[in-house]
């Protein structure tokens, strides 16, 4: 084994009543090029064929549990409890990894630039069609002062066992937005963080997905304000707000969705 090989990744995925989608997940797992991975399922007691779904690929998964939780963030807390790699990656229920051989580009840089945790562009998916968003390097003020999770989405990060340990997992104060205080959390420890220019996860959107309902803006209004939003000046939340936001634009333009 190379140093790249040594390099155990963890993957959970939590599911409840996921039949629609749960297959393509695990399949974008289980067929990854690189070998060293640990694939993680909790599932919430699911009511429909999620759990023959789940049976069908154990042979493939490293562990799978199915019991009533206290919800979304609950289920990936005890996912972390039980992953043993280096780094952990939480990949939804209904998100497909990009390529077979994601998971290998992004260990690839791992190797090259040691840090706590990875982070990097997403594929937006609306039933048929794909809108790629290229992501950049961002710091804990800049993704606070965005007031959107956006710059660094949830199924493209990657955080070090270690790093993970000290934040102590999921706040399951939040229901809908938890992910966003984590990755604050982790951004505003004093970790080491890397972009990579990589398309790691394609990110479902569809009418029952958290994101669609709107549920989360409430609580990310109490997150912003629980890591200091309101304490910048209001000249320095709207310069860093419009220059973010201006520059992802530019990035991306002709990213719309497209066939492929």
């Amino acid at each position: 084994m190379n140093s790249a090989d040594n390099i155990r990744i963890s993957i959970i995925t939590v599911c409840k009543n996921s039949e629609k989608y749960l297959a393509e997940t695990i399949e974008s797992v289980i067929n990854q090029t690189y070998l060293n991975i640990e694939y993680i399922i909790i599932d919430g007691g699911s009511s429909d064929n999620s759990l023959k779904i789940i049976d069908q690929f154990s042979e493939r998964i490293s562990i799978w549990i199915s019991e009533k939780d206290k919800g979304m963030y609950d289920a990936i807390n005890k996912g972390l409890h039980l992953a043993t790699g280096d780094y952990f990656l939480i990949l939804n229920s209904d998100d497909v990894l990009v390529k077979k051989n994601t998971i290998e580009e992004v260990v690839k840089e791992m190797t090259l630039h040691k840090a706590d945790y990875y982070h990097g562009n997403m594929i937006k998916w609306k039933e048929n069609n794909f809108k790629k968003v290229k992501l950049f390097p961002v710091k804990f003020k800049e993704l606070l002062l965005s007031t959107h999770g956006t710059f660094v989405p949830h199924p493209c990060f990657f955080i070090s066992k270690k790093l993970n340990t000290i934040l102590g997992g999921y706040n399951l104060q939040y229901k809908y937005a938890a992910d966003y205080d984590y990755i604050l959390r982790a951004l505003s420890s004093k970790s080491k963080g890397k972009y990579v220019d990589i398309y790691i996860s394609k990110f479902r959107i569809h009418n029952s997905s958290i994101t669609a309902s709107g549920k989360l803006n409430e609580e990310r209004k109490t997150i912003l304000a629980q890591h200091g939003y309101d304490q910048y000046p209001l000249i320095v939340r709207m310069y860093f707000y419009y220059t973010l936001w201006i520059y992802y634009k530019i990035i991306n333009v002709g990213h719309g969705y497209k066939t492929y």
